[in-house]
């Protein structure tokens, strides 16, 4: 067997078409070949799979693996890992872009990482030079964000502690992943996407791992894609992200949070979901099948949330600086 690469890089693509090559451009234009790389195609219909195998013809080391169907990003994830050896994962949108020595310094940082640190979050920007995400956290309302969206990088961004990475772009541990996984699945796919990376996010933090923001390891994400509400609803065509949005944020809450966090939350967080579920009546009806879904879902996932926190580790989550919830996004 060939030498075990120090990283595995994951791709999920589905009708990526527009956007993949560039992505794969950019890590064949990397200074070290230190990884590995597998794409799993979950059915695309565009032509993504030709720009897959012209990036194979041109060298670089890539395996594809096409799925009999769209297992959605969770899925294809948990399918590219089992092809996986490195003990560093990383999990890479199709919609970004690496500077040729990413990879190089991305190994050289995780080299210097504590054994506790289960993630690493890079600094990804948008193509205007702005911040996309610099972690992940939840306010109040249990709404999550990207720190510093929309704002200009300071210079003087701090390696900290945060609660989460972006699934756009996130190094993962194997014995984290492997540690937190339910019934054999790191992503859960009952989400299928949208939230899963605040889920694996949450269950992380529950078993006691850190997640390390490093803002000297930065890439470029186009953020094809977007989840939040506010940005969707009422748009033509996005009727299936809507839906899994809402259904999916209120299946993380009902597996991760901890009881006695979602009591003292009761009196903010019942008139907020109140006016939410309104406003969705009103802009998309349609979406309004999220909590259908959600309930139905409910039973399935009370069990894994029995799971989840039976193996947490109170001690070492009382040590994490951002419990309780965030007001305000401190990048």
């Amino acid at each position: 067997m060939s030498e075990v690469p120090a990283l595995s890089i994951q791709i999920v693509t589905w009708n990526s078409a527009e956007v993949i090559e560039d992505c794969l451009a950019s890590l064949l234009a990397q200074s070290s070949r230190s990884f590995e790389l597998i794409v799993v195609d979950n059915a695309s219909e565009d032509g993504t799979v030709v720009h897959v195998e012209r990036a194979i013809a041109q060298g670089l080391p890539l395996q594809l693996v096409r799925s009999a169907g769209n297992a959605g990003f969770c899925g294809g994830q948990n399918l590219a890992l089992a092809q996986t050896r490195a003990p560093w994962v990383l999990f890479l949108n199709p919609d970004t872009t690496l500077p040729p020595d990413f990879v190089a310094r991305a190994c050289e940082c995780i080299s210097q990482l504590s054994d506790d640190v289960g993630t690493l979050a890079p600094l990804i920007l948008l193509p205007d030079g702005n911040i996309d995400s610099s972690g992940l956290f939840l306010d109040r309302l249990r709404r999550v964000f990207d720190r510093g969206q929309g704002r200009p990088p300071a210079r003087d961004l701090q390696e900290e502690d945060i609660m989460g990475c972006t699934g756009a772009a996130a190094f993962h541990r194997r014995a984290m992943l492997l540690d937190v996984a339910e019934n054999g699945q790191v992503l859960d796919e009952r989400l299928f996407a949208f939230y899963d990376d605040l889920d694996l996010s949450w269950r992380a933090q529950l078993r006691g791992w850190r997640c390390r923001f490093v803002p000297a390891l930065a890439l470029t994400h186009r953020r094809a894609g977007r989840n939040a509400v506010r940005q969707t609803l009422g748009r033509r065509g996005r009727a299936r992200d809507q839906r899994l949005t809402l259904r999916n944020r209120l299946l993380v809450l009902l597996k991760c949070e901890r009881g006695r966090d979602a009591v003292a939350a009761l009196p903010w967080l019942l008139p907020y979901e109140l006016a939410r579920l309104v406003y969705v009546a009103i802009r998309a009806p349609r979406a309004l099948l999220g909590y259908v879904d959600a309930a139905r879902l409910a039973p399935s996932i009370w069990r894994s949330r029995r799971l989840v926190h039976s193996r947490s580790r109170p001690a070492r989550l009382r040590e994490q600086p951002f419990f309780p919830y965030q007001t305000r996004d401190a990048s």
